[in-house]
């Protein structure tokens, strides 16, 4: 079973790898710092890596991965928009606000791109193994199990980022 078919495959799984290590360290260290403002960037470059490589390996036209890319963009342009919006608010809870906004935005594009790894790798093994009749079923069910860990993951980590940002939050503006 050959995985990797062509150079927009390579890279695509090259910037895949690096966004799932960036990511996954930008999430699970301290925040706001000049280490998570780089891992972040690199993070972000990868993800738009991915994404535009992605693009080209469409044999069969259009999918619903491709849809999803979307998402992704998205998720990516707002999370990045909020971090550089905030240093701009004029108030410490417009501050924290865009912040928060930051986090969140930027954890479910994590979520979406792990969604993303093993709804590929289990539809190699659910074609593989149960025939083209189980791959939507192999995508469905990875990505849906994903965002549920991932949601749960996000609701566990909210309260320590409201946390520390709840005295501006519930600061009067200035």
């Amino acid at each position: 079973m050959q995985i990797i078919h062509d150079i927009w495959g390579a890279a695509h799984t090259a910037a895949a790898l690096v966004a799932l290590i960036t990511g996954a360290f930008v999430l699970m260290r301290p925040k706001a710092d000049a280490q998570h403002k780089l891992t972040g960037y690199t993070y972000f470059a990868a993800f738009w890596v991915l994404i535009l490589a992605g693009l080209p390996m469409a044999d069969d036209g259009i999918t619903a991965f491709h849809w999803l890319s979307l998402i992704s963009a998205a998720t990516l342009i707002a999370g990045l928009w909020m971090i550089l919006a905030s240093k701009r608010a004029k108030t410490a809870t417009g501050r924290a606000q865009l912040v928060f906004g930051h986090y969140k935005f930027m954890a479910w594009s994590y979520v979406g791109l792990v969604a993303a790894g093993v709804s590929q790798l289990s539809t190699r093994f659910a074609v593989a193994y149960g025939g083209m009749s189980t791959f939507w079923w192999a995508v469905v069910l990875a990505s849906l199990a994903v965002a549920l860990v991932g949601a749960v993951w996000i609701d566990r980590e909210d309260r320590g980022v409201i946390r520390r940002y709840a005295r501006a939050l519930d600061a009067k503006p200035s």
